[in-house]
């Protein structure tokens, strides 16, 4: 019995000792705290510690120390949020003498689509032969024509059903087909029957793209080589035209305020074209078009251009609110621009109401989707081709927004700005005189072909141009203002609070008293 209770005094001390061992370290922890808001530089801290207060005073301090640092830290995450979100700005220039400006870009797109000579090798090829090669010509000169214009006058075809399974092509393989025996016409070796663009005695870039109307040909443009129908639908890159090379080339043509009417010459089409003139820093809008031309066309457009400051690529998507080509955060197209982001955004709308895209985008990037087989843009597509065409755009903290009919499915989608563009203005008025496209009649038979001239007559006197006006230095001066006028606080402090609980502490410890 007594040896029981000498073992409980024996453990009831043990624990005694535990629990002052752990009170006096907690009460170091306390000691070495109130050490460091005794001798710290943040204004209001000592005051709590300080002898000779009341418990009134003390609290009064510890209030305003609090509300000190919530509007100091509040303050601060304002200044981030402006400069994650909103540290660009979209100024006017007026030094027009000093510009050079770019002229717009023209997509021309041949009516005539199907190479006779890469067809009959085609067929030849597959034993295709007869009413069956007349009806796969038809078949494919509609299909490579087709648009959201005319999906719904698509003829029927009631055998072409039976041609396709002999050559097996799925929708899948459309634009290929049309690729395979459709001749890119820049590369004719016949000067007149080539597709070029002349300025002088230079050569222009033309090239042959995938658009929302088939296979066209774009010149003047800044894209790269990224947007070639050979890349888009092969993921190739196109080879170098021996071509273009015998003259001096340029990639595009541009000019400053004291060029006068500068202008290129873009031809090589010998029967009717539908044509575009848009940006060339983007592409066409397949409902933005001049309509159907036989004869050469000349444009005399207005311009003004939008560019980017010095350091201006540095900064976020998320921070100027635009993107560079380079930036895609598309799924079906390796570039970006807005009207190509549209056109993602029409192929989603699309898809959701159909459960299939034209065969005419892209989709060999990121997750392809099933392709409309002929029925399908005849009956699907073409029914609602009018509200795919018109996407309603509302503005929105994320970009773009797009609303479609009440009748379709709704497919949210942001498009975000081009960062470089061109605003084009073909038709304006002047004087009271409406100046527009001028139809040069009987101009073929000069020519050898008809196309589109673009004459810059007019410059620009202004432009928009995109900087940074909060960049990383003005956010740490911000910060560092605001934690001044609230607490007294700089860079040393900071770093007095390192030292303090890390060197300092470290001295401490090894006996080394303040």
């Amino acid at each position: 019995m007594f040896a029981t209770v000498q073992s409980t005094e024996r453990n009831d001390q043990t624990n005694w000792e535990k629990l002052k061992e752990k009170f006096k370290f907690l009460n170091g922890i306390i000691n070495y705290i109130i050490l460091y808001i005794e001798n710290c530089s943040i204004h209001g801290l000592h005051f709590l510690t300080k002898g000779g207060l009341t418990l009134f005073e003390r609290l009064f301090w510890l209030i305003l120390v609090i509300l000190s640092q919530y509007f100091c830290v509040y303050i601060a995450m304002s200044s981030v949020y402006i400069y994650q979100t909103k540290n660009t700005h979209v100024g006017i220039e007026r030094d027009f003498y000093f510009w050079n400006t770019s002229l717009p870009s023209v997509t021309i797109c041949p009516m005539k689509r199907i190479d006779d000579e890469k067809f009959d090798e085609f067929c030849d090829h597959n034993d295709i032969v007869l009413d069956r090669k007349k009806t796969l010509r038809d078949f494919l000169e509609q299909l490579a024509n087709s648009t959201y214009i005319n999906f719904k006058y698509l003829p029927d075809y009631g055998s072409i059903y039976r041609t396709l399974d002999k050559l097996n092509v799925k929708p899948q393989q459309y634009m290929e087909l049309i690729y395979n025996v459709t001749a890119d016409m820049t590369r004719n070796p016949i000067d007149m029957y080539r597709a070029r663009c002349i300025h002088d005695n230079a050569n222009i870039q033309v090239r042959q793209v995938l658009t929302e109307y088939g296979l066209c040909y774009l010149t003047n443009n800044y894209l790269g080589q990224k947007y070639t129908s050979s890349f888009l639908i092969y993921g190739q890159y196109p080879d170098v035209n021996p071509f273009e090379g015998k003259k001096p080339f340029r990639k595009i043509l541009s000019g400053s305020f004291f060029d006068k009417d500068v202008s290129y010459t873009f031809i090589g089409f010998p029967e009717s074209i539908d044509l575009f003139v848009h940006s060339p820093y983007d592409v066409m809008k397949v409902d933005s078009n001049f309509g159907y031309a036989e004869d050469h066309l000349e444009f005399d457009p207005a311009t003004m251009e939008i560019v980017t400051g010095t350091g201006f690529d540095e900064a976020s998507v998320r921070q100027r609110h635009c993107r560079f080509p380079h930036e895609s955060n598309l799924t079906h197209f390796p570039i970006y621009t807005k009207n190509i982001c549209l056109q993602e955004c029409r192929l989603n709308l699309v898809y959701k109401t159909c459960k299939c895209i034209p065969h005419f985008y892209p989709n060999r990037f990121g997750k392809p989707k099933a392709v409309c087989d002929y029925r399908t843009l005849k009956e699907c597509v073409g029914q609602y081709a009018d509200q795919f065409l018109k996407l309603f755009v509302v503005n929105s903290a994320k970009g773009v927004e797009i609303m479609t009919n009440k009748n379709l499915k709704r497919a949210p989608c942001y498009c975000d700005q081009n960062c470089e563009d061109s605003v084009v203005t073909i038709q304006a008025v002047h004087h009271y005189i409406f100046v527009s496209v001028q139809v040069m009649l009987s101009s073929k038979p000069l020519l050898g072909s008809i196309g589109a001239q673009v004459s810059m007559k007019t410059w620009p006197r202004q432009r928009l141009k995109r900087i940074i006006i909060f960049n990383f230095s003005d956010l740490l001066v911000y910060i560092g203002g605001t934690a001044g006028l609230f607490m007294g606080f700089s860079v040393l402090g900071a770093l007095e609070i390192v030292y303090f609980f890390t060197l300092r502490l470290l001295f401490h410890l090894l006996g080394y008293k303040l």
